[in-house]
């Protein structure tokens, strides 16, 4: 046998005795793409502030029947996805205005509650 034939079959062995180059690649771009799916599931969870709750429970104006739920900000439960209130809260810095009591008559009473 001369001696490319030797260095080809030697080569043809080496490779099928270990996992190649390409396996690692597979496995790098698995795990990459396990921790962004862990990221974007986690991570939307953990966004929501009950700082921000606070400040909506503590104002004069919150409805009770919104006092601590996370639906006054978001869509549906937890820190998910904004609806247009917490868009607007954002905002207006994070602060409860007239202007946004007017514009989102819902979740405000016309008259501020009577402190015990």
């Amino acid at each position: 046998m001369d001696l490319p034939v030797q260095l080809h079959m030697c080569f043809e062995n080496r490779q099928k005795s270990r996992p190649g180059r390409g396996s690692l690649i597979a496995l790098g771009m698995v795990a990459a793409c396990a921790m962004a799916a862990a990221t974007v599931f986690f991570g939307q969870r953990v966004s929501a502030k009950p700082a921000y709750m606070d400040r909506y429970n503590r104002d004069p104006y919150s409805r009770n029947e919104f006092v601590d739920k996370c639906i006054v900000c978001h869509v549906g439960h937890g820190g998910a996805e904004r609806n247009d209130f917490g868009e607007a809260f954002e905002y207006a810095g994070y602060r409860i205005t007239p202007k946004l009591r007017a514009k989102f008559p819902k979740l405000f009473e016309k008259e501020p509650r009577k402190e015990p």
